[in-house]
């Protein structure tokens, strides 16, 4: 809600009882109340995970070893070299989020009905 912009800056006046001779006079007491409801207001945020790859580097490490087998027959050798590597692998992890659309409703305290602040603390 907005006041206009008039009203904003002009002080309020007392009421004037156009049949008081004297004066302005305040209107009668009466019962000033403030409501208040409690609402409850969600909003989901959905987290998607981030794994983001830098450059791979692979570097030797030390010297390779070799092995060789003999077929049965004698007519031919397997020869497996096997080589250590350091592989480095940076990555940087993180999250991601988007929000979704909020809600709002009630708090309720019994019957479903919509409550006044302070019900069931």
């Amino acid at each position: 809600m907005h006041i206009n912009a008039t009203y904003e800056h002009t002080p309020i006046l007392p009421y004037a009882d156009p049949a008081a001779a004297d004066g302005p006079t305040l209107p009668p007491a009466g019962c000033a109340k403030t409501g208040t409801q409690c609402v409850s207001v969600s909003t989901p945020v959905v987290l998607t995970p981030v794994a983001d790859v830098g450059a791979v580097s692979v570097s030797c490490a030390g010297e390779p070893a070799a092995t060789c087998t003999a077929n049965a027959e004698g007519t031919a050798c397997t020869v497996t070299l096997t080589q250590r590597l350091c592989v480095s692998i940076p990555i940087t992890f993180g999250v991601d989020h988007t929000g979704g659309e909020p809600s709002i409703g009630c708090a309720a305290c019994a019957d479903g009905e919509c409550a006044p602040c302070g019900c069931g603390q």
